[in-house]
């Protein structure tokens, strides 16, 4: 357990910042101080379009698939002019902020974190406190409490510290509940994918953050990016075949445990995931 503690306490290829590294750092313990921060440089699409801000957006969302990294999302130009400043005590209103939706606020707050040696890792599932009778795909945080010992959500994006369990379903619990007839296809929210695909996709976002590879799946959506997506990412649900069925149930499974074997995921994680999906450094064509 201890082992898989320090894992999620160092940033990985997707959170660890060269640039305002030090800056990020140099920001309070305070959670709630942490999160206010990133409501000052970031702010969500709908909450944008709610506040008046004028912005495409369609063309908002397709343009966050290239912001692949916790580098690239302090380089986006409203971000990187709020930085500039280099003041914790940040004054924005809405339009001076990056437009950026739940996940790159999730990477954004892992890795101020796991800069000041806090346990922290990504979860991709689904909200039921978004919208009434829905479960909306959505990107929290876990941090580890280290008196209690216990992981607890935090939703980085609405500004929740301290999310009920239940009020938000890791996508693993997602997949086994609709395949059990639990939950209907008809009250998840539909998002790149969906049905049954948009599920799976939610699935093996979750298995990406767990290894702290939050932001794997825009490399495998971007046609021009590397590395490429693996066959159980590409196919449609209706064409997998047993064996692929069964691997999803299995990472569903240690997935939706309060505390997901590390050791077992790794394992699993590498029996579809293509070698060069693992790799520490920039991918090389």
């Amino acid at each position: 357990m201890e082992e898989e503690i320090q894992f999620y306490r160092a940033p990985g290829h997707y959170t660890d910042p060269k640039e305002f590294r030090f800056f990020l750092q140099s920001l309070p313990d305070n959670l709630e101080e942490i999160i206010r921060f990133i409501k000052a440089i970031l702010i969500h699409p709908i909450e944008a379009r709610n506040n008046d801000v004028k912005f495409n957006y369609k063309k908002a969302l397709r343009s966050q698939l290239d912001y692949r990294s916790i580098d690239h999302i302090l380089s986006e130009p409203h971000v990187s002019a709020l930085l500039s400043k280099q003041t914790l005590d940040i004054q924005s209103n809405p339009s001076q902020r990056g437009i950026f939706s739940c996940d790159h606020h999730a990477v954004v707050f892992a890795s101020v974190l796991r800069l000041k040696g806090k346990p922290v890792r990504v979860r991709c599932g689904y909200a039921t406190y978004l919208i009434p009778d829905r479960y909306t795909p959505h990107w929290i945080c876990e941090i580890y409490d280290e008196q209690k010992r216990k992981w607890k959500f935090i939703d980085p994006e609405q500004a929740i510290l301290n999310l009920v369990r239940g009020s938000f379903l890791p996508a693993g619990k997602a997949w086994l509940a609709v395949r059990k007839g639990q939950i209907a296809l008809e009250k998840i929210v539909p998002d790149y994918r969906t049905g049954s695909d948009g599920v799976k996709y939610r699935l093996l976002n979750d298995i990406n953050a767990l290894m702290k590879n939050e932001f794997l799946n825009y490399d495998w959506i971007i046609k021009e990016a590397m590395p490429r997506p693996p066959k159980l990412f590409s196919k449609s649900v209706s064409n997998l075949d047993e064996t692929e069925q069964n691997l999803l149930t299995t990472l569903a499974e240690i997935s939706s445990e309060e505390e997901p074997s590390l050791s077992i995921i790794c394992t699993k994680y590498q029996t579809y995931v293509h070698v060069e999906n693992l790799w520490s450094e920039e991918p090389t064509a």
